[in-house]
């Protein structure tokens, strides 16, 4: 293998569904609870991880993409609900969850997956949970006083807003010490509707 890249298929986020999703990382922080936040301009919902790629086949990964998301159309996702994996007496993970729009995500999830198959990238582990990780527990401390607060915030947070996808985007994530640096590699675009 040559020289490899971390990369991972996602949708991006346009800015004002950022913006929202920062407030609350902002007033979900003053918990005090042990975290490392998912920084604003990293926000974004994976589609499928695929980990370290030879640099030789990504043209070619794309393509496949290209080929397996032809008749996809643009559709309407909407954002909404906090929660935490795995559950919420051992919160690893926190995140806002899909409220709408969650077929046609499941079927670009399958889509893009199956492309990836004949390149050696297996399908993960676990089946797809949509999601859009906002914060990772690196303890229990803060823990309560965390799901105390999603439990009543929970409500407000019911529909987090609505966005247009119209195209599923390679991304690079470099790991650095202050966290990953997210690079757009291609975009995928959907057929207008």
């Amino acid at each position: 293998m040559g020289k490899t890249l971390r990369l991972f298929w996602a949708i991006n986020l346009p800015d004002e569904i950022k913006d929202r999703l920062w407030e609350i990382q902002k007033q979900l922080r003053g918990t005090g609870v042990d975290a490392k936040w998912v920084g604003r301009e990293n926000l974004h919902l994976t589609v499928h991880f695929l980990g370290e790629v030879d640099v030789a086949i990504i043209d070619a990964l794309i393509s496949a993409v290209q080929g397996a998301l032809l008749d996809r159309k643009f559709f309407t996702l909407q954002l909404g609900g906090l929660g935490v994996f795995p559950d919420a007496r051992h919160p690893r993970v926190l995140w806002a969850g899909v409220a709408g729009g969650e077929n046609e995500l499941w079927e670009i999830h399958r889509l893009v997956a199956g492309a990836m198959l004949p390149f050696g990238i297996p399908l993960p582990g676990r089946s797809f949970s949509p999601h859009l990780t906002l914060a990772r527990l690196r303890s229990l401390r803060g823990a309560p006083e965390l799901m105390t607060m999603v439990r009543q915030l929970g409500p407000d947070y019911d529909n987090l807003g609505w966005m247009q996808v119209g195209s599923v985007d390679l991304m690079q994530s470099k790991l650095t010490p202050g966290g990953p640096i997210y690079t757009l590699m291609a975009q995928v675009r959907l057929r207008s509707p």
